[in-house]
């Protein structure tokens, strides 16, 4: 059955510790881990919505900033990005996104609230929250711990386990039945989605020249 945000924790053995709303900044310094969710309750799974609240403005928003977005290889319009964004909508689950920080929570939920949708730093991980309507009135439900790559494990673990079989039907990719806005469940495991170059491209680095200048 889906999960409330306390089961998930409990799936890496923790509890939250606290709870915040969007752009709103963490308290805690140190490494941990942290859930995104419709609901600032822990226990409840009331505010889960049936169709996922993609916005056709930051839809259109991305495909201006971002003109080497494409969807299985063709560029999509705002319908088509749209439809296949609510193709990764788990209609009866409240956590969106779960999200480790190595160093500090603080400094990591407080990077991923600035970095603006279609950028690649500092943290794009997630980034389709940034197309929901409903983005400001998420909450971000934190937890210190020493380990946070294996919390995270185990708290994706402990969602996937709960998912029903009506959600993941309707889901795009079946086979991979994470958060909304997770993208990958762990390296080389990634939601078969089909959007590519939804992100700013890397920048490579160039080897410094031994040919002195001037």
């Amino acid at each position: 059955m889906p999960s409330s945000v306390t089961e998930v924790f409990a799936g890496a053995g923790l509890s939250p510790a606290g709870v915040v709303p969007w752009n709103q900044m963490v308290p805690e310094a140190g490494p941990g881990i942290y859930a995104v969710a419709l609901t600032v309750d822990t226990n409840s799974m009331k505010a889960a919505l049936d169709d996922c609240p993609v916005s056709e403005t930051s839809v259109r928003d991305l495909l201006n900033i971002r003109p080497e977005l494409r969807l299985d290889g063709q560029r999509p319009s705002v319908r088509e990005l749209r439809k296949r964004l609510a193709g990764l909508w788990l209609p009866d689950e409240t956590v969106l996104y779960i999200g480790l920080a190595g160093t500090s929570l603080r400094q990591r939920v407080g990077s991923f609230y600035t970095t603006p949708l279609g950028a690649r730093r500092p943290h794009a991980g997630g980034w389709p929250l940034k197309t929901l309507r409903l983005l400001p009135s998420l909450f971000v439900h934190y937890a210190a711990c020493s380990n946070p790559a294996a919390a995270e494990q185990a708290m994706l673990i402990a969602f996937v386990d709960g998912v029903s079989a009506s959600s993941r039907a309707g889901l795009h990719d079946q086979d991979m039945p994470i958060p909304f806005a997770n993208l990958e469940r762990r390296k080389g495991q990634r939601k078969r989605h089909g959007i590519t170059g939804a992100r700013a491209p890397r920048i490579a680095v160039m080897p410094a020249s031994d040919t002195p200048i001037g």
